[in-house]
């Protein structure tokens, strides 16, 4: 190999140092950057050439700077990620939502139930007299406004919800919008050779969207990444989908994306913190309609006892309780009439228009009514059913925390392996310093030989 031979080696062994310490830089002042993937620098061997029947190395070149990472560990970290998302959000909703039956500072649907009994059992003692009425209206009032209480937290929790709902879509679209943007400026230059930094923020703003909407990713070798919900894809390459929230023939929120002829519905495969709120929506509007329910039945069932009965002055019970014509909102407009609230004279506890004072036999199949198991579809009394329904919040919150921990536990064990894969290590970074320093000095002699040696030939020559 000729002397300029020998320079333009040394110049290619102070690239090479000079690529390593850049690397490295980028990697101490990088590490605490979420998201951010070890880089190292890559050279490639020169093909040797043949000199006077010698073979001599002509040194390296810088090649690429590529990232230490494991697509098959980012796949299930972004798929763990929107898990987690979706059951953080669900148990924070429902732990909302059973506050409205926590029974340990206000009155709670059971025991204003209860109340109700216990006040119509109370009169049984003497029929005709007004504290005792007083007392059973009172405990009817009660009851429906505990009812109503409840029923306008379920409905609040739900319009809420709806209101989150519309807000993350405009975040998930726009996380959508620049990861088609990061794809785009990732495949012109390629996935080896491709800007390390735009490569890190396109797979965090994929794990980003992971956590709002739950969606999955592909990622490939030559650097693009195929997103997608719940099997659809909605981003590939430069191209991607929007999301927007509609509502179906029953009046139930839908998430749909954009198509080129309409929309296709994905609310049943939307994960998240989108997934999670879904859920919790639907699981709010279950109890609202199961509440609803229950309280046209009560209702109707007890205005159609005491219509049956008679009141103090020997005229015809009306109405005990004011109520929707139809389930729906029912609970949250339940009271008592006012007529009733006005005058207790008016409870129609008596059987019969010539009754005595103390009768009450129209009273004892109103108390009855506590007993029933004919009222409701599942063959259970009131109270139970109420039970059921406190029952399936609280199960409902328990399953969601449990799943909390569970996927909380699977991303701190999936973190931990891609730290262990991309994270970097500064003491390990030091060590590469050094030796990058020491070729860099190393290189830099050859340089400094080399010129030594053609300024003395061109002064022999001279």
């Amino acid at each position: 190999m000729s002397l300029l031979g020998t320079l333009q080696s040394g110049q290619r062994g102070l690239a090479v140092a000079s690529s390593g310490i850049d690397v490295t830089a980028a990697n101490v002042t990088g590490a605490s950057q979420p998201g951010f993937s070890r880089r190292r620098s890559v050279s490639s061997q020169l093909a040797p050439v043949q000199q006077h029947g010698l073979w001599l190395g002509q040194g390296a070149n810088p090649s690429a700077v590529l990232r230490s990472t494991d697509r098959l560990l980012g796949v299930r970290l972004i798929d763990a990620t929107g898990a987690k998302a979706s059951a953080d959000t669900l148990a924070q909703n429902l732990r909302v939502v059973e506050t409205y039956f926590d029974a340990t500072n206000t009155t709670g649907l059971a025991e204003s139930l209860d109340k109700v009994f216990d006040a119509l059992g109370a009169a049984t003692a003497d029929p005709s007299d007004a504290s005792l009425r007083r007392g059973a209206v009172h405990a009817c009032e009660v009851f429906a406004t505990t009812t109503s209480r409840i029923a306008s937290g379920l409905a609040d929790t739900r319009e809420s919800l709806d209101q989150q709902l519309a807000t993350s879509l405009d975040e998930v679209n726009t996380s959508l919008a620049e990861i088609a943007s990061l794809n785009e400026r990732i495949g012109k230059s390629g996935a080896e050779a491709g800007p390390a930094d735009l490569l890190d923020r396109r797979d965090q703003v994929i794990l980003d969207l992971a956590g709002k909407v739950g969606a999955t990713a592909e990622l490939k070798a030559d650097g693009q990444a195929v997103v997608y919900i719940g099997g659809h894809e909605i981003v590939a390459g430069g191209d991607w989908r929007a999301l927007s929230v509609g509502t179906d023939a029953a009046g139930d929120t839908t998430l749909n994306v954009a198509m080129d002829n309409g929309s296709f519905n994905v609310t049943d495969v939307a994960g998240g913190k989108v997934g999670g709120l879904v859920q919790a929506r639907a699981a709010t509007s279950d109890w609202i309609d199961t509440l609803d329910q229950f309280a046209f039945t009560m209702a109707n069932t007890f205005n159609t006892q005491h219509t049956a009965g008679f009141d103090k002055s020997g005229n015809p019970g009306g109405d005990l309780f004011s109520v929707t014509a139809s389930a729906t909102g029912a609970a949250t407009g339940l009271s008592v009439t006012g007529a009733i609230r006005d005058d207790p004279t008016l409870l129609a506890f008596a059987g019969a228009a010539t009754a005595l004072p103390g009768d009450g036999d129209n009273l004892q199949s109103l108390l009855d009514i506590e007993d029933d198991t004919t009222l409701f579809a599942a063959g259970t009394n009131p109270r139970a059913t109420i039970s059921d329904l406190t029952a399936d919040v609280g199960s409902q919150v328990a399953s969601a925390a449990g799943d909390v921990e569970a996927q909380t536990a699977l991303v701190d064990d999936l973190t931990v392996l891609r730290d262990s894969v991309s994270g970097v290590d500064t003491d390990e970074e030091a060590t590469h310093l050094l030796e990058y320093q020491s070729a860099y000095r190393a290189a830099a002699k050859v340089i400094s030989a080399a010129d030594e040696l053609l300024r003395t030939l061109l002064q022999i020559a001279g």
